[in-house]
């Protein structure tokens, strides 16, 4: 299909609820210990909703909108690259496009390093996005078949657990219960008068025992991160630098080239496919959204609440479920993308998808705007709220900071075109004259 060389309005809109709903999972990050974030029924006071926040974020959140923001970097990439191939003679084009992603791995650098920010996508995209350009003018089925591949290996490298990621978590869970159990030995020992229990070892451990050591155990680790998080600017610089470091070599190479890769993959043949457009029939995309939404929703709910939600016990897809992450993650993109097409192609909820579309074109921004703000609101060299706030109060923060978001979406773009980080990344690209180029 003829890659269309007008802006695309659903993309837009899509970007901006990405942009936005990405920060209902990040502000965890930014605002609670990581020990916290899994345990919501001991970590605050009001059990109930932190339990109901915690359901709403792993079922429909968690992976989700950076999975939709993934696909729909594919797919301006391939916009991108058209546009400059139709508006520039010879290699000028891609000259362009390929300095457009070393400028967006630089912006990441600065994002991850100066902005205390591990987790930046910018980078990872900047890199992924000098490959994608060798497949722009694949046809949609054949770059549906390499999204597929690259996702199916993505799954079972998920549920067999072969990631240095998982490996590393593995490690550090083996290593609490050793340092549980070394405790409880020393301990045993010292109240013997340095005499071994009886039988010649210290008493195992009860259930019950173990997990109120290994509570304190991730107690102590929840106090260490609040106080590295506290710090000033400087010491945060050296601590956060090493996770960043992290995600951008060991966990490129492990994880982010199958995952994220995967999902621009996805929405480079979704674009060829004409699914973003009036190419397909209405009809297609109200089947995608139902169904995307709804199988989605069904495999969270069997995955997380299973566990915590009463009457789900017996839908448990007990060692199944890591397999099955990512496909409720595509699912729910799936079916995001159906239903704000239709929404778009119907004219519904104008007000709802003008908003979203403003945000969608300052997306840059909106992003590392997200970043700024919360590490203002939550680390030391700010008003130092981290650990101080339960899950459903950071999701109404989040909230709170996608209202501001949208507001000066909609007021700036009355004045200006383009975002400030959007504008400035265009002049550094193309310089004083710059061409018409969606982004």
């Amino acid at each position: 299909m003829a890659i269309p060389l007008s802006r695309l309005p659903v993309l837009d809109s899509l970007r901006g609820l990405a942009a936005l709903g990405i920060l209902w999972r990040n502000i965890f990050v930014f605002g609670m210990p990581a020990v916290a974030f899994a345990l919501p029924e001991e970590w605050g006071l009001e059990t109930g909703r932190n339990i109901a926040t915690w359901l709403f974020v792993v079922i429909f959140v968690d992976g989700t909108m950076r999975g939709l923001f993934s696909m729909l970097f594919g797919a301006s990439a391939v916009l991108i690259a058209a546009k400059y191939a139709a508006s520039m003679e010879g290699m000028r084009g891609a000259d362009l496009y390929f300095r457009r992603l070393l400028w967006l791995i630089a912006f990441g650098l600065i994002h991850g390093y100066l902005l205390l920010w591990p987790h930046d996508v910018l980078y990872v995209y900047g890199v992924l996005g000098l490959f994608l350009f060798a497949f722009r003018n694949l046809s949609g089925g054949r770059l549906m078949l390499i999204a597929l591949l690259l996702f199916s290996i993505s799954s079972v490298k998920d549920g067999t657990g072969w990631s240095l990621a998982e490996s590393t978590l593995n490690a550090l869970d083996k290593m609490r219960v050793a340092e549980v159990a070394d405790l409880r030995a020393q301990d045993e020992e010292a109240r013997s008068g340095g005499a071994p229990a009886e039988g010649g070892a210290p008493a195992a451990l009860s259930d019950a025992e173990l997990e109120r050591e290994m509570l304190a155990e991730l107690e102590r680790y929840a106090l260490v991160e609040i106080s590295e998080r506290l710090a000033p600017y400087p010491v945060l610089l050296r601590t956060t630098a090493l996770q960043t470091y992290e995600e951008q070599t060991t966990l490129f190479f492990a994880d982010h080239i199958l995952d994220i890769g995967a999902m621009m993959f996805f929405g480079m043949a979704l674009l060829r496919l004409g699914a973003f457009g009036p190419g397909w029939p209405l009809r297609w995309h109200v089947v995608l959204a139902l169904g995307g939404l709804g199988l989605g929703t069904l495999l969270g709910l069997m995955i997380h609440g299973s566990v915590t939600l009463e009457g789900w016990e017996n839908w448990s897809l007990g060692e199944a479920d890591a397999y099955l992450y990512n496909l409720r993650r595509l699912s729910l993109c799936l079916g995001l993308i159906g239903l704000l097409t239709v929404a778009v192609r119907l004219d519904l909820a104008r007000w709802l998808t003008g908003a979203l579309a403003a945000v969608g074109r300052m997306a840059l921004t909106t992003y590392v705007m997200q970043t700024v703000i919360c590490i203002i609101l939550f680390y030391g060299m700010g008003f130092a709220l981290f650990g101080s706030l339960e899950h459903h109060e950071l999701l109404l923060i989040g909230f709170a900071i996608n209202a501001a978001q949208i507001v000066f979406a909609l007021v700036w773009l009355r004045r200006w075109r383009q975002g400030p980080l959007e504008w400035l990344l265009r002049r550094l690209v193309e310089g004083r004259a710059p061409v018409d180029a969606t982004g």
